[in-house]
């Protein structure tokens, strides 16, 4: 994956949101009584778990203000910090951490957007954004200013009276992990299912790859009954069975699919029922 590309790419989706979204503020909606759901400028969202004896942060956002402060205002207990895959508006803020977890093949790519060239470069090409100073980050001094931990599937996070499971769903990106509340019934997907589904960028692996981590998520369906995505409202877990639908008329060409395009390039985009696919036609198949 050639760096100075994703960099470049990335730059220019950040200048043209922050040019539609003068306020990226942190607001949080309560999803039961130890559940929130923060949304960062209305783009992503960042879930906040909290347990009897710590606290799960999920995802960290664009990075663009101060998370750490403003999830200390909801919760005092110790905090895990995860990441669910590299991509920097939900990976942003992950330097204000002491550590966060992550998989190992998204370790490159965390590290890379945390460095502070990338930070100083996305602060710069915020546009007409000004961020009050009681929200205001410093970019850290040291190049790789972002401390992680590596986490394989089924990996558990004891949260003291709710257990969080790892499922390694690779696809969107190499590393892209789901994290299962086996309290709440509740599955973290970051990217993995969101009603529209990235496959075409150059970090994104091909669909049967794709398919695979969606079939392994419909054997454990019985597991959850909602998916809180990195992206919009929550979503029934039937919405995975209508993903490896449409990810199958793909594969299979009885979807040829109409353009799309995008600031990661342009692909292909098919549909079914709710779900949608953007893809690269030249990334079907691993063989």
């Amino acid at each position: 994956m050639k760096v100075r590309n994703v960099l470049l790419l990335v730059l220019i989706s950040i200048q043209s949101w922050a040019q539609s979204n003068p306020n990226p503020w942190f607001t949080a909606k309560k999803l039961n009584n130890n559940v929130w759901r923060i949304t960062d400028g209305d783009i992503d969202n960042v879930y906040l778990i909290t347990g009897r004896d710590s606290a799960m942060l999920i995802d960290t956002g664009l990075g663009f203000a101060n998370l750490k402060s403003f999830v200390s205002s909801i919760t005092k207990l110790p905090l895990i910090v995860v990441n669910t895959h590299s991509h920097p508006d939900h990976t942003g803020s992950s330097f204000q951490f002491e550590k966060v977890y992550c998989h190992a093949n998204d370790a490159e790519m965390i590290k890379f957007f945390s460095a502070k060239d990338f930070r100083k470069a996305s602060f710069k090409n915020m546009g007409g954004m000004r961020v009050p100073d009681s929200l205001r980050i410093p970019v850290k001094d040291s190049l790789y200013s972002v401390n992680l931990s590596f986490v394989k599937d089924k990996h558990s996070f004891n949260l003291g009276d709710r257990r969080i499971e790892v499922i390694h769903v690779p696809g969107h990106t190499p590393g892209s992990i789901c994290l299962l509340d086996h309290k709440d019934k509740y599955l973290y997907t970051g990217d993995n299912d969101n009603i529209l589904v990235w496959l075409h960028p150059q970090d994104a692996l091909p669909l049967d790859v794709y398919l695979k981590s969606l079939e392994k998520l419909e054997h454990r369906v019985r597991d959850f009954t909602t998916l809180q995505p990195g992206h919009g409202d929550p979503i029934d877990s039937k919405f995975i069975a209508e993903q490896i639908e449409c990810v199958k008329s793909i594969i299979s060409g009885e979807c040829k699919g109409d353009p799309y395009d995008s600031f990661v390039g342009k692909g292909q985009v098919c549909s079914f029922k709710r779900a949608k696919v953007v893809f690269d036609p030249a990334k079907i198949t691993s063989r």
